[in-house]
């Protein structure tokens, strides 16, 4: 073995125990971090949610005045749509009419709450707006039983409606 063999030996072998001091390294501090973990940082920057927006009493009247008319129509569209569709089911339950009736109600029923939510803003009062949400819940309970062929359900879920009409005819000064 000549000299210049030996030192390549040695260098390898202080190139591996270097290795092998650095592996040992990062097993001790894992094994440290693991058995001691860091406590997360405390929580500095207190948060304030916004304030609610203010609305001016115009803006809060005109919002009330567009949800109402839009309420108007959407109900009227829908009792359109249902009366048309009790009309076509009084001859029979099964007739392609009845059957066309019964869908073309569904789709109104959807349309008029998909218009309805549209219509509604953050100006709405929530005297006009609970009302309005729950008669929009109704229907879509309604539609959904209706769909389910739940029919006690339906009837109820329309009974709900149909008492919040009187609360909210009030409310917007309709009829």
């Amino acid at each position: 073995m000549t000299m210049r063999d030996r030192r390549r030996h040695s260098t390898g072998i202080t190139a591996a125990a270097a290795a092998f001091v650095v592996a040992v390294g990062a097993v001790v501090s894992s094994g440290l971090a693991l058995a001691h973990p860091i406590e997360p940082s405390q929580h500095t920057v207190n948060m304030v949610p916004a304030p609610p927006p203010r609305y001016s009493s115009s803006e809060t009247q005109t919002a009330r005045t567009d949800a109402c008319a839009a309420w108007d129509r959407a109900a009227r569209s829908t009792a359109l749509a249902s009366r048309s569709s009790a009309e076509a089911l009084e001859q029979s339950w099964t007739s392609p009419e009845s059957l066309a009736a019964l869908a073309t109600e569904k789709r109104t029923g959807v349309a008029a709450v998909s218009y309805l939510r549209t219509q509604l803003s953050d100006a709405t009062p929530a005297s006009t707006a609970i009302p309005l949400h729950g008669w929009m819940a109704a229907n879509i309970d309604m539609l959904h039983a209706l769909n389910m062929r739940q029919w006690d359900e339906a009837a109820r879920e329309l009974k709900r409606g149909n008492a919040l009409i009187d609360v909210i005819t009030s409310e917007c000064g309709l009829r």
